[in-house]
C-alpha cells in the first residue's frame, strides 16, 4: 500500500531548516523487557566511527547522531527517540543462527560464519526492544529471510535475469496463500520458500484476515520493487528521484516490517483507522527515514560496488550535485521528514482519542524502527566488510529451484568462482551493468 505521489525529499518549505528549534522528544517507553541504554555522549575519531562500544547509544545531547564514516562535514540526523535494545538480543542471534541452517538458506561455514556477523538479530533487537522471546525470534527469522531474498535479487544468478527473478518472487508469493506449518522441504523447492512456508505459518497464525490481506499486499509490493530495481540495473537504467523515492519504501521492506508491529504488540487497530491520511502521513515519514537512513548510511558499500539505487546517488545524479552536496541534501530531507513525522504523530492522536492507546503503542514502534535502524546501521559490520570481489560470503543458490535430483553446488556460481571453482557455460557473474547490493 503506498500513499499519494510525493515530490523528492526537499519538498518542506524552505522555513522549515535543520536550525529550527526542535519538536520535544519523544516521550520515554518503558517496559521490564527493554534494556535503555545510557544518554551519553559518544566520542567520535576523526572519521566520524564512534570510538569505544559500537552498541553504546549514538544520540548526543542534542539529539543529533554524528555523521557517518567516510563522510566528513555531513550534518548529523537528528533522532529524538529513545535508543533502546531488547535484552533477549543474544538469544535472537543465536535462533536465527540455528533457523537458518535449519532451513537450508547458509550451508557454508564461512558462510555462516558471516552471516552471524552482520548481527540481524540485533537490529531486530533495536527495531523490536519490548518484544518478548518468541516473537522477537520471530522478527528475527524474518529479517534473515528478507536480507537473503534481497542479496539473491541484487548478487545472485536469479537477479542478473529479469523472467527468473519475476516467476521466483512469484512462487515466494503463492507461499501465503497457504496455511499449516512448514514441514518437510518438498522435492526441488527453493530453500528460501520453504523458509517462509514457516515464517508464514508462525506469523499469520492468529492474525486477522484484514492484517493477512494487508501484508501479503506489502511483501507483493516488496518483492515487485525489487525486481523492478533488478530489471534498472540490468538495463543500466537510472531511476528519478520521486519514483526513486517511492520505490524504495517497497524496496526496502519498511511496510512489511511496520506490519510486524502489529504482531510483536498483539494490535488490531480498525481499518477506518489504519486507511486514515493521518496514519498514512505518519507512516510514509517514518518509513522514508528508515530507508533515507539506511542509504545514508550503506553509501560506500554501495560505491565500491557501482550500485546507484540509493537515494544520495540517485541526488547527486539528478540535481547535478557533488556528493558532498548530495550527503548534506539528504542529511536534511531526514532531518526535516523526522520533525514531519512528529506533526503528523500529534495530529493523529487527536482525531482518534478512542483509540489513543493502540496508536501510541504502534506509533512507539515507529519511533523503535527510526532509532534502531540508526544505531544498528553505524554498528553493523555488513556495510563495512565485503569479500570475493564484492560479493557477500554468505550468497548462496537458495532461492531458484534446484534440479528434480538436487544435484549441483548450493552456491551462487558467482560465489563458486570466487572461492577458486569455476561455474557454467556463460554464467559470467556480469550483466555489464552494475552489480546491486543489499540494504
Amino acid at each position: 500500500m503506498t500513499g499519494p505521489s510525493r515530490r523528492g525529499p526537499d519538498h518542506a518549505p524552505a522555513t522549515r531548516t535543520a536550525t529550527a528549534p526542535a519538536p520535544a522528544p519523544a516521550g520515554e517507553k518503558t517496559s521490564a523487557a527493554t534494556t535503555r541504554e545510557t544518554d551519553t555522549d559518544t566520542d567520535t575519531h576523526a572519521n566520524g566511527r564512534p570510538s569505544g562500544d559500537t552498541d553504546r547509544r549514538t544520540e548526543g545531547t542534542d539529539g543529533t547522531a554524528a555523521a557517518p564514516g567516510g563522510s566528513p562535514g555531513a550534518p548529523g540526523l537528528y533522532c529524538p527517540f529513545p535508543s533502546e535494545v531488547s535484552p533477549y538480543a543474544a538469544e535472537a542471534e543465536a535462533h536465527l543462527d540455528d533457523w537458518v541452517v535449519r532451513f537450508e538458506v547458509v550451508t557454508s561455514e564461512v558462510a555462516r560464519k558471516r552471516f552471524a556477523r552482520a548481527g540481524f538479530g540485533q537490529f531486530a533487537a533495536r527495531t523490536y526492544p519490548t518484544a518478548d522471546r518468541t516473537r522477537l525470534n520471530l522478527v528475527a527469522d524474518w529479517f534473515g529471510w528478507l536480507f537473503l531474498v534481497d542479496d539473491q535479487l541484487d548478487d545472485g544468478r536469479v537477479g542478473r535475469d529479469i523472467d527468473s527473478a519475476r516467476s521466483a518472487m512469484a512462487g515466494l508469493l503463492a507461499v501465503l496463500e497457504q496455511d499449516g506449518p512448514a514441514g518437510a522441504r518438498g522435492p526441488g523447492e527453493p530453500p528460501l520458500a520453504w523458509a517462509l512456508r514457516d515464517l508464514w505459518h508462525r506469523t499469520a497464525t492468529g492474525a486477522t484476515p484484514a492484517w493477512r490481506r494487508r501484508f501479503r499486499g506489502h511483501l507483493a509490493a516488496c518483492l515487485d520493487a525489487a525486481c523492478w530495481e533488478a530489471e534498472n540495473r540490468i538495463t543500466g537504467v537510472w531511476p528519478g528521484e520521486a519514483e526513486y523515492i517511492e520505490q524504495r519504501r517497497h524496496t526496502g521492506a519498511i511496510y512489511v516490517c511496520m506490519d510486524l508491529i502489529d504482531i510483536v504488540a498483539g494490535l488490531d487497530l480498525p481499518e477506518e483507522v489504519y486507511e486514515d491520511e493521518l496514519f498514512q502521513a505518519a507512516l510514509r515519514s517514518s518509513s522514508d527515514v528508515v530507508v533515507w537512513t539506511n542509504d545514508w548510511y550503506s553509501l560506500g558499500k554501495e560505491m565500491a560496488l557501482g550500485e546507484y539505487h540509493n537515494l544520495v546517488r540517485v541526488v547527486e545524479h539528478e540535481r547535478g550535485l557533488s556528493q558532498p552536496e548530495a550527503l548534506v541534501h539528504t542529511a536534511e530531507a531526514i532531518n526535516t521528514e523526522t520533525r514531519r513525522y512528529l506533526r503528523h504523530r500529534e495530529r493523529l492522536l487527536e482525531a482518534h482519542p478512542a483509540h489513543r492507546a493502540g496508536l501510541t503503542t504502534y506509533l512507539a514502534g515507529m519511533e523503535s524502527w527510526m532509532r534502531g535502524n540508526l544505531d544498528w546501521s553505524r554498528a553493523t559490520l555488513r556495510y563495512r566488510e565485503r569479500e570475493n570481489g564484492g560479493l557477500p560470503a554468505y550468497l548462496e543458490a537458495t532461492l531458484a529451484a534446484e534440479s528434480p535430483d538436487g544435484s549441483g553446488d548450493h552456491r551462487d556460481p558467482a560465489v563458486a568462482r570466487s572461492h577458486g571453482d569455476t561455474g557454467g557455460p556463460g554464467d559470467t557473474g556480469s550483466t555489464g551493468a552494475p552489480r546491486g547490493v543489499a540494504r
